[in-house]
């Protein structure tokens, strides 16, 4: 299929399809067309697009993804490793969100300290 027609499937623009297959994430064949040359995409290639909408969605980055696609489309990644790859990625924004709540605690004590009178 061409990029077209996988964007409209995916939901996605030609120019995210464009990116992500500039980064190696979404595999196609070259077609030839008269003097034209088009990318080519497996019908495969929708979930891959969505499967990296969502990833990016719950805080993978594409650097990340690269070698998870990569695994997806040799049909190399399974339950153990999807667990794997799922459990880091939980423990990163488990992380995150300890880091944001001492952040926030550190504001409300400075917004409190200049609300008192005298100060």
């Amino acid at each position: 299929m061409l990029i077209g027609e996988l964007a409209r499937q995916a939901g996605v623009s030609r120019d995210t399809v464009r990116f992500y297959t500039r980064l190696g994430l979404v595999p196609y064949k070259s077609r030839q067309a008269g003097s034209r040359l088009y990318a080519d995409y497996d019908e495969s290639a929708v979930e891959l697009v969505g499967g990296i909408k969502i990833a990016q969605s719950i805080g993978f980055t594409l650097s990340e993804l690269g070698p998870i696609a990569a695994a997806y489309v040799a049909g190399s990644l399974d339950d153990g490793e999807q667990r794997k790859l799922l459990a880091a990625k939980l423990e990163q924004i488990e992380d995150k969100r300890r880091q944001l709540g001492q952040m926030a605690e550190f504001l409300r004590a400075k917004l409190n300290d200049l609300e008192q009178p005298g100060r």
